[in-house]
Protein backbone atom coordinates (compact mmCIF):
# COMPACT_ATOMS: atom_id res chain seq x y z
CA UNK A 1 0.00 0.00 0.00
CA UNK A 2 1.40 3.34 -0.74
CA UNK A 3 0.12 5.46 2.32
CA UNK A 4 -1.22 4.58 6.10
CA UNK A 5 -4.38 5.80 6.20
CA UNK A 6 -5.45 7.00 9.98
CA UNK A 7 -7.12 10.28 10.35
CA UNK A 8 -10.74 11.17 10.83
CA UNK A 9 -13.47 12.73 9.08
CA UNK A 10 -13.72 16.88 9.21
CA UNK A 11 -16.08 18.78 10.81
CA UNK A 12 -18.97 20.11 8.58
CA UNK A 13 -18.21 23.33 9.44
CA UNK A 14 -14.58 23.05 9.17
CA UNK A 15 -15.00 21.26 5.81
CA UNK A 16 -17.66 23.89 4.63
CA UNK A 17 -16.48 27.04 5.65
CA UNK A 18 -13.58 28.95 4.55
CA UNK A 19 -13.16 33.39 6.52
CA UNK A 20 -17.10 32.51 6.96
CA UNK A 21 -17.56 31.82 3.15
CA UNK A 22 -19.10 28.51 2.83
CA UNK A 23 -19.80 25.55 0.24
CA UNK A 24 -23.39 26.30 -1.49
CA UNK A 25 -23.56 30.03 -0.54
CA UNK A 26 -24.59 32.64 -2.97
CA UNK A 27 -21.63 34.58 -4.00
CA UNK A 28 -22.77 37.97 -6.36
CA UNK A 29 -19.90 38.95 -8.76
CA UNK A 30 -21.05 42.13 -9.83
CA UNK A 31 -21.19 43.21 -5.90
CA UNK A 32 -17.24 41.62 -5.14
CA UNK A 33 -15.35 44.83 -4.74
CA UNK A 34 -11.91 45.83 -6.60
CA UNK A 35 -10.22 43.64 -3.65
CA UNK A 36 -11.34 40.59 -5.09
CA UNK A 37 -9.70 38.95 -7.92
CA UNK A 38 -12.17 36.74 -11.14
CA UNK A 39 -11.02 34.79 -13.76
CA UNK A 40 -11.64 36.06 -16.90
CA UNK A 41 -13.26 32.87 -18.33
CA UNK A 42 -16.09 32.20 -20.75
CA UNK A 43 -19.12 32.54 -18.99
CA UNK A 44 -17.81 33.81 -15.04
CA UNK A 45 -21.48 33.49 -13.85
CA UNK A 46 -21.87 29.70 -14.75
CA UNK A 47 -18.10 28.96 -13.41
CA UNK A 48 -15.60 31.14 -12.54
CA UNK A 49 -12.42 31.17 -10.13
CA UNK A 50 -12.20 33.97 -7.48
CA UNK A 51 -9.51 34.73 -4.75
CA UNK A 52 -8.47 38.05 -3.00
CA UNK A 53 -11.35 39.63 -0.59
CA UNK A 54 -11.42 38.27 2.77
CA UNK A 55 -10.28 34.85 1.84
CA UNK A 56 -6.85 33.99 3.52
CA UNK A 57 -3.72 34.42 1.37
CA UNK A 58 -3.09 31.45 -1.18
CA UNK A 59 -7.04 30.22 -0.37
CA UNK A 60 -9.33 30.43 -3.70
CA UNK A 61 -12.42 29.39 -4.45
CA UNK A 62 -14.82 28.02 -7.33
CA UNK A 63 -18.11 29.40 -8.63
CA UNK A 64 -20.82 27.61 -10.18
CA UNK A 65 -24.22 29.15 -11.65
CA UNK A 66 -23.46 31.87 -8.64
CA UNK A 67 -22.79 29.74 -5.20
CA UNK A 68 -19.36 28.28 -3.54
CA UNK A 69 -18.50 24.81 -5.16
CA UNK A 70 -15.02 24.61 -3.79
CA UNK A 71 -12.41 25.68 -2.21
CA UNK A 72 -8.59 25.23 -3.29
CA UNK A 73 -4.90 26.15 -2.20
CA UNK A 74 -2.19 26.05 -4.66
CA UNK A 75 -3.95 26.69 -8.01
CA UNK A 76 -4.26 30.51 -8.65
CA UNK A 77 -1.41 31.27 -5.87
CA UNK A 78 1.47 29.45 -5.06
CA UNK A 79 -0.10 28.93 -1.69
CA UNK A 80 2.83 28.93 0.26
CA UNK A 81 0.93 31.05 2.78
CA UNK A 82 -2.18 29.67 2.93
CA UNK A 83 -3.54 27.75 6.21
CA UNK A 84 -4.25 24.43 6.50
CA UNK A 85 -6.85 22.60 4.43
CA UNK A 86 -9.49 20.36 6.07
CA UNK A 87 -8.04 16.95 8.01
CA UNK A 88 -4.30 19.34 8.62
CA UNK A 89 -3.48 19.18 4.70
CA UNK A 90 -1.07 21.63 3.75
CA UNK A 91 1.25 22.01 0.67
CA UNK A 92 4.49 21.02 0.68
CA UNK A 93 3.59 17.62 2.75
CA UNK A 94 4.78 14.29 1.75
CA UNK A 95 2.63 11.57 0.19
CA UNK A 96 3.08 9.28 3.65
CA UNK A 97 2.01 13.05 5.88
CA UNK A 98 -0.56 13.36 3.75
CA UNK A 99 -1.69 9.77 3.62
CA UNK A 100 -2.11 9.69 7.55
CA UNK A 101 -4.51 12.82 7.57
CA UNK A 102 -6.75 11.32 5.60
CA UNK A 103 -10.11 9.42 7.12
CA UNK A 104 -10.13 5.83 7.02
CA UNK A 105 -12.61 4.97 4.88
CA UNK A 106 -13.40 6.61 1.08
CA UNK A 107 -10.02 7.36 0.26
CA UNK A 108 -8.54 6.59 -3.64
CA UNK A 109 -5.51 6.98 -5.45
CA UNK A 110 -5.10 7.69 -8.94
CA UNK A 111 -2.63 8.64 -11.51
CA UNK A 112 -2.25 12.53 -12.12
CA UNK A 113 -3.66 13.44 -15.53
CA UNK A 114 -0.34 15.37 -16.38
CA UNK A 115 2.57 14.15 -14.33
CA UNK A 116 2.45 10.42 -14.41
CA UNK A 117 4.52 9.11 -13.66
CA UNK A 118 5.26 9.73 -10.30
CA UNK A 119 1.72 11.97 -9.36
CA UNK A 120 -0.99 11.60 -8.04
CA UNK A 121 -3.99 11.88 -6.62
CA UNK A 122 -5.45 11.27 -3.08
CA UNK A 123 -9.30 11.88 -3.56
CA UNK A 124 -11.50 11.22 -0.79
CA UNK A 125 -15.42 11.46 -1.43
CA UNK A 126 -18.13 11.65 1.18
CA UNK A 127 -20.73 11.14 -1.61
CA UNK A 128 -23.68 10.67 1.05
CA UNK A 129 -23.20 14.68 1.71
CA UNK A 130 -21.97 15.69 -1.88
CA UNK A 131 -18.03 16.31 -0.49
CA UNK A 132 -14.88 15.37 -1.90
CA UNK A 133 -11.52 16.41 -0.97
CA UNK A 134 -8.70 15.51 -3.67
CA UNK A 135 -4.88 16.45 -2.94
CA UNK A 136 -2.65 16.51 -6.06
CA UNK A 137 1.03 15.41 -5.97
CA UNK A 138 2.71 15.78 -9.41
CA UNK A 139 5.92 15.05 -7.67
CA UNK A 140 7.11 13.88 -3.91
CA UNK A 141 5.03 16.98 -2.23
CA UNK A 142 1.35 18.13 -2.09
CA UNK A 143 1.06 21.49 -4.59
CA UNK A 144 -2.52 21.68 -4.72
CA UNK A 145 -5.53 20.93 -2.88
CA UNK A 146 -9.53 21.25 -3.68
CA UNK A 147 -12.46 20.62 -0.94
CA UNK A 148 -16.06 20.94 -1.70
CA UNK A 149 -18.58 19.43 -4.04
CA UNK A 150 -18.22 16.62 -5.12
CA UNK A 151 -18.33 17.64 -8.78
CA UNK A 152 -16.80 20.46 -8.69
CA UNK A 153 -13.06 18.73 -7.39
CA UNK A 154 -13.17 16.70 -9.55
CA UNK A 155 -12.86 19.14 -12.20
CA UNK A 156 -9.23 19.40 -13.47
CA UNK A 157 -9.10 22.08 -16.00
CA UNK A 158 -10.94 25.30 -14.75
CA UNK A 159 -14.67 24.16 -15.46
CA UNK A 160 -14.05 20.84 -17.44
Amino acid sequence: MLLALGGVAAPAQTFDCVAGLCIGQPFDLAAARDDWQVEDWPDPDQCTQVSGGHLPAGVGMMLQDGRIARFEIGLSDPGDAAPEAPFGLRRGMSLTEAGIRLPDEGVEVDMHKYSWPPGLYLDWLDAAHDRALRVELPGAEVEVILWGRVEAVQLSEGCV
